[in-house]
Order: structure tokens, then sequence, then C-alpha cells
């Protein structure tokens, strides 16, 4: 009798094992590997597999060289960014230069050409960051979305396994929809139209009679609630429905069991527990797969964010400079594109917090399936 607690947790960990083979297929490494190499100086450097085990409470996952390496990364960003921050100041300065002494040309058309084409420049090298952070956000969701697109499949197919049917017949819908609707709509519609709107306030700052910042304006508005209205929809209904369906499994899965250990005599008993084994190995390894896939999600969005807010920072800077020199157009150019950066860095963490929210829906679901049996 004293081997059994040993024999159990033997074979409790060659369930875990032969589970954890067969998702080995799905390559979730080459999504690690993919972030070890891009932020190899900044990351702790681990595999899918040391991913689980840490989260299972076998490694230490180094939080500490991770807090260090996000700072250094964005000091870096800004580093980086040095070249555009001086083309900026410099441009700004010229200007406000050329805007006051415009009264000290004979032909007052020669100032107001050679401000409006300096200007120029000062647009298209904003145009031009601008494109470089709509890809970088780009990227981001195109990563998201294919790791979601390969992590999904196993959490829910574990989320059967555990007993959880109904909640997996109801969120691979949902989660597909969302997919879609980030991989497709936010990422090639919403997109094009936040630098649309960051287009058109530049133009509105060149000419003091033709403005087009109501219309800029009205369309970031447009974007805002579109963006809100597919979060509100798509979490609620996962929240709602994820709530409903783990109840119905649990209550389903106690009702099987309960039959099986009454209405089969003997074999009924020991199948019952064998099925309660491999259920408790399943929910195991899917928290673990879980929580690795939070992880991964927040990395994936976290490094371009971060490349992102290095920009702001350096045209909310840019601004902060030269609006001592009096040039209010030059520094309202400035604050208005880092506004629409804001704005995608908010569309690519909204895309984040909907794959959040929905793995950890899912995690939530099949403990609470499984608390109830």
């Amino acid at each position: 009798m004293l081997f059994l607690p040993i024999n159990s947790v033997k074979a409790n960990e060659d369930i875990i094992e032969t589970q954890y083979e067969i998702i080995e297929n799905y390559e979730f490494d080459s999504f690690i590997q993919e972030l070890n190499s891009n932020y190899k100086d900044y990351i702790p450097q681990y595999s899918f597999r040391d991913l689980i085990n840490t989260l299972r409470g076998e490694e230490h996952y180094d939080l500490r060289s991770l807090s260090r390496g996000i700072i250094t990364f964005f000091f870096r960003e800004i580093s980086t960014n040095y070249h555009l921050l001086g083309q900026l100041i410099i441009l700004s300065i010229i200007c406000a230069v050329l805007k006051n002494v415009q009264g000290a040309f004979e032909n007052n058309n020669i100032g107001k050409i050679t401000y409006s084409v300096t200007y120029l420049v000062l647009i298209i090298i904003a145009i031009q960051s601008f494109e470089i952070a709509l890809s970088v956000g780009r990227e981001a969701i195109d990563n998201m979305v294919s790791f979601i697109q390969a992590l999904m499949p196993v959490v829910i197919a574990l989320l059967a396994s555990i007993g959880g049917i109904t909640s997996a017949a109801v969120f691979n819908p949902i989660i597909f929809m969302g997919v879609s609707v980030a991989s497709t709509w936010i990422r090639n519609i919403l997109l094009p139209i936040i630098f649309f709107a960051a287009v058109l306030g530049l133009i509105s700052n060149i000419s003091d009679r033709f403005h087009v910042s109501a219309l800029s304006s009205f369309i970031k508005q447009v974007c805002i609630f579109l963006l809100g209205l597919f979060l509100s929809v798509f979490l609620g209904l996962l929240v709602v429905q994820g709530a409903a369906t783990s109840t119905v499994d649990g209550i389903s899965v106690r009702t099987a069991k309960f039959a099986s250990k009454n209405f089969i005599p003997i074999v009924g008993g020991i199948f019952s527990d064998t099925v309660d084994t491999i259920v408790g190995c399943s929910l195991i390894l899917k928290n673990a797969i879980g929580l690795a896939g939070l992880l991964i999600v927040f990395l994936t969005t976290l490094f371009p964010i971060i490349k992102i807010l290095a920009m702001v920072f350096v045209y909310k800077f840019a601004g902060a400079v030269i609006q001592p020199l009096g040039e209010e157009s030059v520094v309202k150019c400035l604050n208005d594109m880092a506004n629409h950066l804001v704005f995608i860095v908010i569309t690519v963490s909204s895309v984040a917090l909907m794959f959040f929210v929905g793995i950890t829906v899912i995690i939530a679901s099949g403990n609470i399936t499984v608390m109830m049996r």
C-alpha cells in the first residue's frame, strides 16, 4: 500500500509526458525561438517545454532579467530614434524661423513658399515614421494571430478531454471569429483608416484656410467606437458563454460519473477513477500551456508596443522643445502625430487583450468544469 502513491504519481507523470509528446508536434517552439532570436539580449532564453516546466513549478523564470531587458530595450529604441528626433527639431526650428521672418522678404509669397516646402518635408518624415509604426503594429498582430491559431486547437482539445465538450464547441467559433476579425478587419481596414486620419491631421496644419481636422477627429472617433464595440461583443460572448457552458459540462460529467459508478458494478468505479486521473493530468497540462500562451502573447505584444511608444516619446519631446519658439502649427503637427501613434498602440493592445482574455476564460472554464465534478 505504501507504494501506491508513488506508482500513482509515476503514472500521472507518464500520462503528462505522453500528452506533451503529442503536443510537441504543433511546433510551439518555433514561436519561442523567434522571440528568443529577435530579443535575445532582453528576455531569458527558454524553450516552450521550459516554460511549461516553469509554470508547473519545476523551474524558475527569471523575472528580474526580463524587467531589466524591457527597460534596456525602451532606452535602446529611444537612442535608435535620435536621428528622427534631430530631423524633427531642425526642420521645426527652420519652420519657426521662416514663419517669423516672412515679412523680411521683398515678396511675401517667397517666404510662404519656403515655409510650405520645409513644412512638407517635415510631413514626409512624419508619414515615413508613421508607416514604420504601422508595419510594426501589423507584424505584432500577425504574430499573435499565427500563435493563437496554433495554440487554440490544443487548448480546446485539452478542454474537451477533461469533459468540457460543450465549452469546446462554443469557444471554437467565437475564437475563430476573433482571430478572423483581428487578422482582416483590424489589420487591413482599421489600421489604414488610422493612417488616413493621421495624414488628414497633418494636411490640416499646412494652411490657415484649409482645415480637415474635424474630419480627422471624426474618423478617429468612429475607429474607437468600432474597436470598442467589437471588443465588448467578443469579450461579452466569451465570458457569458464560458460561464454557462462550463456549468453545463460540470453537471453532465458529474451525472455520467455517478451513473457509471452506481450502475456498472466494480468496472464502473475503476473506469471512473481512471478517467479522473487522465482528466487531472490534462487539466494540469492545459493550465500550464494556457499560462505559457499568455506569456508568449504578452511578450509578442510588449516589444512592438515599446517601439511605437519610443516614437511617441520622440514626437512629444520634439513638440515640447519647439513650443517656446512660438510655431504652434508645427507643435500641433507633432502632437497630432504622437496621438495617432498612441492609437496604434491602443489597437494592437486591444487585439492582445482580446486573445489574453480568450485564453484566460478557456483556462477558467476548464477549472470550473473539473471543480463541479
